[in-house]
């Protein structure tokens, strides 16, 4: 029994040499291969089941000692029975699989089939299992984290898959455009309030002049930049053409400080306003009349006035997610601005990372910024969202931006009139902040117990159980702990000692305040402690014990808070009293049914609200419910038609089909709802789109999210009351559908042309199609696409058949998608059987 204890033994260690096997170059390979594959969806209510095939590759036994180790969207993990392979979570959306005792040494070439289930769904294919990769351990040491390809095989059936797109409704829809008028100079994203014409035109060819004032000298400079970058205009001290940049002789005239006026006629165009602001977004219509125009760029005579219904328009980019460059956000900001918008909600922290350096605080980066293999987070976070698993390599897990950087950032958006509001999420989604203190905590608890403890955001004692929204156990900062107050204010100080470097104003700093996981400090003594000496009866007081302390630090700095909607809910009538005073924004968010009041009621209450509807403004919301469109869809999907139809002061009408697809009946989505009071319009101060970053991947990844959803959210913030969303019945339904016409016009025509030639990438709808009377019809929302088909089962190509005109079909599949500007959509199937 000695001699066969020992040969196992040595066939042990054989066999873990072999696992981290070896290549003829020495360069360690993975003796498995694995396969994903979806079984069948609601297995037992609310799980679907699923299989890994795992495959020994190599050329000895593939005996215990390993672990593999991978990235899927959040949900519960159940086996039954005791497993050979076990599959676990790790933390929020990081698993694992590992041999049991049950596990019986695979043979060279023979597989393992590992069935388990998960809750949730999985109906597309970005939220398959990513970023897998093998380790093995011998000795109690793990070998070098090695990288698996996951052959993640097709989902079974898309076309039958709930959400999928139905190319007959598409078409049916986009009938809807058929009578598109034709576009005129002044139809631009958003669009002007108004014009009239004059008689003649103005001729930009080759050089103009430029006349502003020393006030005006930073729009000039971004002005004459643009015309020559995008239309090879050059500034001389004479031309044929002078463009003037003026303060208006009556600055009364100025609806808010945004307004503008533009004068085309004669030998000039003047631009006028009250205010540089409103001089820039002047400009940004100058540009936006000369994009689907060639040299020489002829412009009609006209008067134009305009100005924003809302002085806040803005967009969140979450960089925690998925890591983007400062350039990729200088982009964006350069682009948000060409649209008038002037918000850019700074979201660089979460759960998943923090991408800002703090000076004296260098764990947040150090630690904070990076995700890759670890045991215990002292050196970096897990993996997530597939970041890879090296700490060190240049992915979308790793990175953040530096002081300098962000300072460069400010200034950058304050020339283009783009105000940043940095967001620090807390207490809840604070994950990357938490792990990050505790491993400061690790470094000086020997050496200097109180700088371990001075910034520390968890309580070694705590042994609260909960699971937030996105399965994180162990992500809400514990409010009783005097440093985690310490903490806030060091970052608050940090961050306004850049904003003044800059020469930028902060004026408020974003608390987050949403999602805390209900049994959050329940478990711990210190949070126990406060609520007896506070007289506190529930966890929710807790919660309102941090935003208005949160709330007194930032007045005591000379800021407002911020914050989702959470932060106005729920309250004492003190702390609403004191809030209401305190409070910049409230970022209204949750108006899936059954919530959607709430919206109206903080705004009736007194708070400043931004609306931020999850219905019509996240634009991490998938397109559609197509397996291969990227993105969310719990707050249903979200298109650019989607955005347009959004109405801010009434909400209610804002969705115009509901999660099914069905139609809503408009005249009937108020009642009983409650009602925006004239007080509470007041409060109403703007919209803001939102892009969470769990399933982008690349900066790609987020223009197409953005392009061209977000031309709806630009324009709603520009012209809050369109026309039609003042009638009803048939007379509403016709005017929104000759609006939707020329939105697409301008979408079609000017944007996308316009994007593809400066390098922003955007996505292309789904084409509609129909059979009738044995004729094959097809149409698109996008004026001057191609739509290319096949009727024999195949993917389409830029060489297929081109739909011109009805054409005879009798197959039982057709297949289309569009091309234009070098893109092209994603395919779409037709059974017409």
């Amino acid at each position: 029994m000695k001699f066969l204890s020992l040969f196992r033994a040595v066939l042990s260690l054989c066999v873990l040499a072999l696992f981290a096997g070896c290549k003829a170059g020495g360069e360690a390979e993975v003796p498995v291969a694995l396969t994903w594959e979806m079984g069948a969806g609601d297995i037992e209510p609310g799980y679907y089941e699923n299989s890994f095939v795992l495959k020994n590759i190599s050329e000895a036994p593939l005996a215990g000692g390993w672990t593999i180790y991978y990235s899927q969207l959040p949900r519960y993990v159940k086996q039954e029975g005791n497993p050979a392979v076990k599959v676990e979570a790790v933390n929020g959306n990081f698993f694992k699989m590992y041999p049991t005792e049950n596990f019986t040494p695979l043979a060279p070439g023979d597989s393992v089939r590992i069935t388990f289930r998960c809750s949730y769904k999985l109906d597309r294919n970005s939220h398959v299992p990513e970023g897998v990769y093998w380790v093995a351990a011998a000795g109690g040491k793990e070998g070098k984290p090695l990288p698996i390809v996951l052959n993640a095989l097709p989902l079974p059936s898309p076309e039958s898959l709930p959400g999928y797109p139905d190319a007959a409704v598409i078409y049916e829809s986009n009938l809807r455009l058929k009578d598109a008028p034709a576009l005129k100079q002044p139809d631009i994203l958003p669009s002007v309030k108004k014009v009239v014409p004059a008689g003649g035109d103005v001729v930009l060819d080759g050089k103009v002049a430029l006349a502003y004032p020393d006030e005006y000298a930073g729009e000039a400079r971004l002005l004459k930049e643009k015309l020559s970058a995008l239309y090879g205009l050059e500034i001389a001290g004479e031309a044929p053409v002078t463009i003037t940049l003026e303060t208006l002789p009556d600055k009364a005239k100025a609806v808010n400080d945004e307004y503008y006026t533009m004068l085309i006629g004669g030998d000039g165009i003047t631009i006028g306003a009250a205010t540089a602001h409103g001089i820039f977004n002047g400009t940004q219509t100058l540009l936006a009349m000369l994009k689907d125009k060639e040299a020489p760029y002829r412009l009609d005579a006209m008067s134009v006035e305009d100005y924003p219904d809302f002085l806040y328009r803005g967009q969140m980019i979450d960089i925690a997610r998925n890591f983007t460059t400062v350039d990729n956000l200088k982009k964006l900001v350069d682009i948000f601005a060409s649209y008038k918008m002037n918000v850019l909600h700074f979201h660089f922290t979460d759960d998943e990372a923090w991408r800002l350096e703090i000076p004296g605080l260098e764990e947040l980066t150090a630690v904070g910024s990076r995700r890759g293999h670890t045991t215990d987070e002292s050196r970096c976070l897990y993996p997530c969202y597939d970041g890879g698993y090296d700490p060190d390599a240049a992915t979308v897990g790793n990175g953040h931006y530096s002081r300098e950087d962000f300072i460069g950032l400010l200034r950058y958006a304050a020339e283009r009139h783009i105000r940043v509001i940095p967001e620090i999420e807390s207490p809840g989604h604070a994950r990357a902040a938490i792990v990050s203190m505790k491993a400061r905590y690790d470094k000086y608890k020997e050496t200097d117990p109180a700088k371990a403890a001075e910034y520390l955001l968890s309580e070694p004692e705590d042994t609260s159980r909960y699971a937030s929204v996105q399965y994180y156990t162990d992500n809400v900062i514990n409010v009783a702990l005097p440093s985690a107050y310490r903490f806030m204010e060091k970052v608050i100080g940090e961050l306004a000692a850049m904003y003044k470097e800059a020469g930028v104003p902060l004026t408020t700093v974003h608390l987050g305040g949403d999602e805390v996981a209900r049994g959050a400090w329940l478990g711990s003594p210190g949070c126990r402690a406060l609520m007896k000496e506070k007289g506190m009866t529930k966890p929710h007081d807790l919660a309102e014990y941090y935003i208005t302390r949160m709330a007194d630090i930032m007045h005591k700095n000379g800021l407002q808070l911020s914050g989702w909607q959470e932060v106005a809910l729920g309250h004492t009538e003190e702390a609403h009293r004191q809030l209401r005073s305190q409070v910049a924004g409230v970022y209204c968010w949750n108006t899936v049914p059954g919530y959607d009041e709430v919206v109206y009621r903080i705004a009736n209450d007194g708070y400043p609200v931004i609306l931020c509807n999850v219905g019509n403004f996240y634009m991490d919301m998938a397109y559609n419910g197509h397996p291969d469109e990227r993105g969310l869809d719990w707050g249903g999907y979200v298109d650019e038609a989607v955005t347009f139809s959004m109405l801010p002061f009434s909400i209610y009408r804002s969705l115009r089909t509901d999660g099914a697809g069905n139609a809503v009946d408009l005249d009937k989505a108020e009642r009983g709802k409650v009602v925006l009071t004239a007080e509470g319009k007041k409060h109403i101060l703007g919209v803001q789109g939102q892009l969470f970053a769990e399933t982008i991947r690349s900066f790609d990844g987020v223009e197409y999210l953005l392009f061209p959803k977000i031309m709806g959210l630009a324009e709603r913030g520009w012209n809050a009351c369109p026309a039609w969303g003042k009638l009803t019945g048939v007379q509403e339904q016709q005017a929104f559908d000759k609006a939707l016409a020329l939105y697409y016009e301008k979408i079609s025509n000017i944007e996308m042309p316009y994007w593809a030639k400066n390098g922003i990438n955007f996505r292309l709808p789904h084409p509609g199609l129909s059979v009738k009377d044995g004729n094959l019809y097809a149409n698109t929302s996008i004026r001057g696409a191609e739509i290319r088909y096949t009727t024999d089962g195949s993917e389409p190509t830029a060489q297929s058949a081109l739909w011109e005109a009805p054409v005879k079909c009798d197959a039982p599949v057709v297949k289309a998608m569009i091309f234009y500007q070098g893109k092209q959509s994603l395919p779409i199937t037709l059974k017409t059987e």
